[in-house]
């Protein structure tokens, strides 16, 4: 009789510790997986942009020392004046849409592993008029854990 007690009452306990791990997700956190993800993606599109902008940085420095030398010359080209100015500013628009295009992939990541409960939540804040209109900063002010 007490055996059959014993063991009652360990399965009610066996029970209760499934029940409690099978708890629903904290929806103003992010799930270790999410966690991962997120670094993931941050750490990529980290990689990539500073690919990107050491490639552009080069060509830009290159470019603005044919457009200095220029300046300084006795008799400075007007037409090469224009044409390298187009070329910085068409270099500066690659490297600031390089990133962008970067960042953006990322944040579409990450939106894709958030669930419903969360993009509301994260859409409420996207609302408010003085929200930060970075993403990925506005997912970590809400759904990391606060160290």
């Amino acid at each position: 009789m007490h055996r059959i007690k014993i063991v009652s009452f360990t399965a009610i306990l066996a029970a209760m510790a499934v029940c409690f791990a099978q708890e629903a997700p904290n929806p103003n956190r992010l799930s270790g997986t999410q966690k991962q993800v997120l670094e993931k993606a941050r750490q990529s599109m980290d990689n990539e942009t500073k690919t990107k902008t050491v490639a552009i940085t080069l060509k830009l420095a290159a470019l603005a020392k044919s457009l200095d030398r220029n300046m300084l010359a006795d008799q400075p080209d007007p037409e090469l004046d224009r044409k390298l100015q187009n070329d910085l500013v068409q270099a500066v628009t690659e490297m600031v849409a390089g990133v962008l295009q970067t960042k953006i992939a990322a944040d579409r990541e990450v939106v894709k592993i958030l669930t419903p409960e969360q993009k509301k939540i994260l859409l409420a804040e996207v609302d408010k008029v003085d929200s930060n209109p970075d993403l990925s900063e506005l997912i970590g002010k809400l759904f990391l854990d606060k160290k």
